[in-house]
């Protein structure tokens, strides 16, 4: 079996996980993990899925046809699993009024730590308390037990304040992450 890597990008309408998974299945392969979403009228996705090596070609040229659909699909090979490092899982939520430059200072904070962001999402649509928008990020980190965990909550709330934006942190792993 042949894990595969696939992107999915297109016109958000009823139908677009139903055709990927209808080649998916036709070619008996496996949809083992995915990360789906619509946004702006746009759908777009990540798709691991599994099909053993004689459906693998078969799979490729068919996932193309999707693109009469209006969809594109690039698909890539999962040469050797990575093995996730001891870790905690750290989810930050940071809110407060919109403007350029938040995602970059906290990204870089982050980065900067050695720290990798394994899920991000962002809103602006929420509204302000004086008629202007705010802006909302949620991130799951995976923090190495070896990086000082206390040091990059540190880190990213200096951020946070020179930014004037709120912070607040879950510990996913059950052991307290200093809120």
């Amino acid at each position: 079996m042949i894990e595969l890597v696939l992107t999915i990008i297109g016109r958000d309408r009823s139908g677009v996980v139903a055709s990927l998974a209808d080649v998916v299945r036709f070619h008996e392969g496996n949809w083992k993990r995915s990360e789906l979403a619509e946004i702006a009228g746009t759908f777009a996705g990540v798709v691991v899925v599994e099909v053993g090596d004689d459906r693998v070609d078969e799979l490729l040229t068919n996932l193309l046809v999707l693109r009469d659909q209006g969809l594109h699909v690039t698909a890539q090979q999962v040469e050797e699993p990575i093995v996730a490092p001891d870790a905690d899982e750290v989810r930050l939520r940071l809110t407060g009024d919109d403007r350029p430059g938040i995602v970059h200072e906290i990204s870089t904070a982050i980065s900067e730590a050695g720290i990798s962001i394994s899920r991000l999402g962002t809103v602006t649509d929420l509204p302000g308390e004086d008629g202007g928008r705010r802006f909302e990020i949620t991130a799951q980190l995976t923090v190495p037990v070896e990086v000082d965990l206390d040091g990059l909550l540190d880190s990213i709330g200096e951020v946070a304040v020179s930014l004037g934006i709120d912070l607040t942190v879950e510990d996913l792993t059950g052991d307290d992450a200093g809120n």
